[in-house]
């Protein structure tokens, strides 16, 4: 009986220790350039609208300059709200590390596209 449990236990441990191990690599960044989406961003009239392309050194940083260069040039455009155009996922635990990376890009209002 104490051996059985004992059995239980290590099985336990190796599965939590298979998914720890699965999310740490799926959230490195070899891994992420092939499983991260493509982030779009717009205003309210649609008049500014960005989307991040990773590897293509369009990220979130450029895309913040970008919207930054649109309200200089646009200032009397009424829509000065940056909106994201996608949907928080979390059970997409590859993506985890954006949350934490990146937090700026999620707090973002969302926007249906």
């Amino acid at each position: 009986m104490e051996n059985q449990k004992s059995m239980i236990t290590k099985r336990r441990k190796m599965i939590l220790i298979a998914i720890v191990v699965v999310v740490v690599i799926s959230n490195t960044p070899p891994m992420q350039f092939f499983l991260l989406e493509n982030y779009s961003y717009r205003n309210a009239d649609g008049s500014f609208k960005y989307t991040e392309e990773p590897g293509q050194a369009l990220d979130f940083k450029v895309g913040e300059k970008r919207w930054e260069r649109f309200k200089t040039e646009n200032s009397n455009n009424p829509n000065q709200t940056l909106y994201r155009n996608f949907r928080l996922k979390p059970w997409q635990f590859w993506e985890w590390w954006q949350y934490i990376a990146h937090s700026k890009r999620f707090s973002l209002p969302y926007l249906k596209a």
